[in-house]
């Protein structure tokens, strides 16, 4: 029987039309995720920097090895000296050192921002705007970008070391009780985490969870309102195996639900990957260059399986929730009028509860107040969806 109800499910048609709203979604919210991480030559360069110290280092990073990292800042800066002083730009207005070209830029946007002026009415600006494109350029490897992220490390963990946790961005007791745990003896702060790499990852599961959710609306919720259309579950009925119909439904549906956003976490997982965060799986979730603190100390890898958790969660809810509403749905009109709703609240909510899990600044944490608040939202959608589809239809 579940064999039939599968069969009912998984329609040639119905996949085809999955597979092109799956490309259109990915075109439209997850491939920006992927083609533009890091995004911005910073953030690129601290990426970069952040995978170095790994390899050379490790997942932290001692005093002592900071001191290391540190004596190799005049090399990066000797490097863009010479970018700026051999570039056209350097010649045509004598400037030696990447200190001088700074200075140049910073003088030629104010005095087009007072004047008002765009790129192509001020030479000196526009020219600061090229030369500013060429040190972030392939070129020279971003070499603005990457002595950024040097400089900036070595200043933000001088900061850590001196002042501890920021606790501006702690709104209450309980979060600065907390911060003690990365900043106690054993100095967990010292881990090494880019925050573009958690962020990017919560916003992209966000929107991956959206289109998991909708696909699984969209495959599963035309089965059981179809049956009552066709008449069939009088039909069904008639005979004691039909009566338990119902059983081998919720089975199918069960099973189409896993594997459907099992191929999409496959699928769409695999292609995130290829922006090469996979590195930063061994990483702890905080780190010095963190601006804001997570509740458990788990690895990144640890995390991403956290959410995967999560998704599989908020996913059966959501079978259930559908299956629910069209068992109850007279004609298809009525099932669109009571599912289409339930798609727009999944779009709102799936964002907010991926984005930064399990950190301090998740949305739904600052709401609640409650730690760890993310897994039990997930738990309650899933046990709510098989609720209503075990008990209520």
């Amino acid at each position: 029987m579940i064999r039939e109800e599968m069969k009912k499910i998984w329609r040639p048609g119905m996949l085809l039309s999955l597979v092109i709203l799956g490309l259109v979604f990915y075109t439209m919210f997850l491939e920006f995720y992927i083609k533009h991480f890091p995004n911005g030559p910073y953030n690129t360069g601290v990426v970069e920097i952040s995978a170095q110290l790994i390899q050379k280092y490790g997942t932290s990073i001692s005093e002592a090895e900071m001191e290391e990292f540190e004596q190799g800042l005049p090399k990066l800066r000797r490097q863009a000296d010479q970018y700026v002083r051999e570039s056209e730009f350097g010649k045509k207005y004598g400037l030696h050192t990447y200190k001088q070209y700074d200075a140049f830029c910073r003088k030629a946007t104010e005095e087009a921002s007072q004047n008002g002026e765009t790129a192509d009415q001020n030479e000196h600006y526009a020219d600061a705007m090229r030369m500013h494109n060429y040190l972030q350029g392939d070129e020279t490897n971003n070499i603005e970008g990457r002595l950024y992220a040097a400089s900036w490390f070595v200043e933000i963990y001088q900061a850590r070391k001196e002042q501890g946790a920021d606790l501006e961005n702690c709104s209450n007791q309980k979060e600065r009780d907390h911060a003690s745990f990365f900043y106690g003896k054993d100095k967990k702060w010292q881990n090494l985490l880019p925050q573009e790499v958690p962020e990017t990852t919560s916003d992209y599961m966000g929107y991956l969870l959206i289109w998991i959710c909708l696909s699984v609306c969209i495959l599963l919720s035309p089965l059981p309102v179809c049956d009552r259309m066709n008449r069939m579950r009088a039909l069904q009925y008639s005979s004691r195996r039909g009566r338990n119909i119902y059983h081998s439904q919720f089975a199918a549906v069960m099973l189409s639900a896993f594997l459907v956003t099992t191929a999409n976490f496959t699928v769409f997982i695999g292609l995130f990957l290829k922006n090469g965060t996979a590195v930063f799986f061994p990483c702890k979730m905080y780190s010095f260059a963190m601006m804001q603190l997570s509740w458990p100390n788990w690895t990144y890898g640890v995390w991403c399986l956290i959410l995967l958790m999560i998704g599989y969660l908020v996913a059966f809810g959501t079978a259930g929730l559908v299956f629910f509403l069209s068992h109850k749905s007279g004609n298809y009109i009525i099932m669109m009028l009571r599912v289409v709703p339930l798609g727009i609240f999944l779009a709102i909510f799936c964002p907010k509860l991926m984005e930064n899990a399990l950190y301090f600044n998740n949305p739904l944490y600052r709401f609640s107040g409650i730690a760890y608040v993310e897994l039990l939202v997930a738990g309650v959608v899933f046990l709510v969806g098989m609720c209503c589809s075990r008990y209520f239809s």
